[in-house]
């Protein structure tokens, strides 16, 4: 349950609380007009004979005939109305208390989904910071070596500081590379301009440019609405998913072969990635501590409010349905 559906069911909960003290206020009323209609036919019916038989032989009863059963009739429409309201009381209590546990239950997984939220952001930034230090960082300290050499040579030997600073030229460059592709990765700039669809396709051609792995894909083209923020949400962390299944198995699998499948459902898009590798321990790679990226799938699987299926007995195989929050173009 999204955090949208999950308070329609708070305010559903509000209103019907408000309803039940509203009928519990009118039962309350609808109770002392019975209890007033009792203590006047008790007082009526309780008048000395002797007043009427002065002049007639009659009865309370016949000179108050129309009174008492006016008084009477009211009496057991209230009575009919407090059993109603009686009945309504007690289910709405029922709905309630389900209610209650549903929000209460709820309030448990949004606590966890926002937990989620930030561990995600957390593993984000030490994944960014790892991989800075373990290539652009270090790149950068052998390059400043590199100039201090230079600046060495440059008295001694013209030629040797000039094939230095080349190579200190060529470092650059592919410190510049790394420090781009860190850039594309936080945010893909083709995401935007030609879709999901092209930018899985560029990133898989990134991830293999080895050319270690025989990569098959079957993803169908999904076109997003620049207006729709949430979908927009929704398909950023879709290849966010994909990006950390198709590492994953690249790191880990030690096969040749990867298929990577979105489709585009009518209610969810199905992501399936499945290799030829040698599969893994499902409950080892799931640990926080290891480097193995499912456990990051699953919280932004459990943020998607999706299922997933991983299967490791032959290669591994990764199944998960997304469920859509907004309508984008077909």
């Amino acid at each position: 349950m999204d955090i949208e559906n999950f308070g329609v069911i708070e305010e559903l909960y509000h209103d019907i609380k408000k309803e039940l003290d509203r009928q519990s206020s009118s039962l309350q009323k609808k109770k002392l007009q019975i209890e007033e209609i009792d203590i006047y036919l008790e007082n009526l019916l309780s008048k000395d004979q002797s007043d009427f038989q002065v002049f007639l032989p009659r009865k309370v009863e016949d000179v108050y005939h129309d009174v008492i059963e006016q008084n009477k009739q009211q009496r057991e429409k209230l009575v009919t109305e407090c059993d109603d309201i009686e009945k309504l009381l007690h289910t709405g209590k029922v709905r309630l208390e389900r209610l209650e546990k549903v929000i209460a239950d709820q309030s448990v997984v949004l606590h966890m989904k926002q937990l989620s939220v930030l561990d995600v952001q957390e593993k984000e930034r030490e994944r960014i910071a790892r991989d800075l230090h373990d290539s652009s960082l270090q790149n950068l300290t052998h390059l400043v070596h590199k100039v201090e050499l230079s600046s060495l040579y440059i008295d001694q030997d013209v030629v040797k500081a000039k094939l230095e600073l080349a190579t200190v030229e060529q470092g650059l460059r592919k410190v510049i590379d790394d420090i781009r592709n860190r850039i594309y990765d936080l945010r893909p700039m083709t995401f935007d301009d030609l879709g999901l669809k092209e930018t899985l396709l560029k990133l898989i051609a990134v991830l293999n440019q080895d050319g270690n792995f025989t990569i098959v894909t079957d993803i169908d083209d999904i076109v997003l609405n620049a207006l729709d923020s949430e979908a927009e949400l929704e398909l950023i962390n879709i290849y966010r998913i994909i990006q950390e299944c198709v590492q994953n198995s690249i790191n880990h699998s030690k096969g040749n072969k990867i298929n990577v499948s979105l489709k585009d459902e009518k209610n969810f898009y199905r992501i399936l990635i499945q290799d030829n590798g040698v599969g893994f321990d499902l409950k080892e790679a799931l640990k926080k501590n290891r480097h193995f990226g499912l456990s990051v799938v699953e919280e932004r699987v459990f943020l998607l409010n999706g299922k997933i299926q991983i299967d490791t007995e032959n290669g591994s195989s990764i199944l998960i349905e997304i469920p859509k929050k907004v309508e984008v173009e077909q």
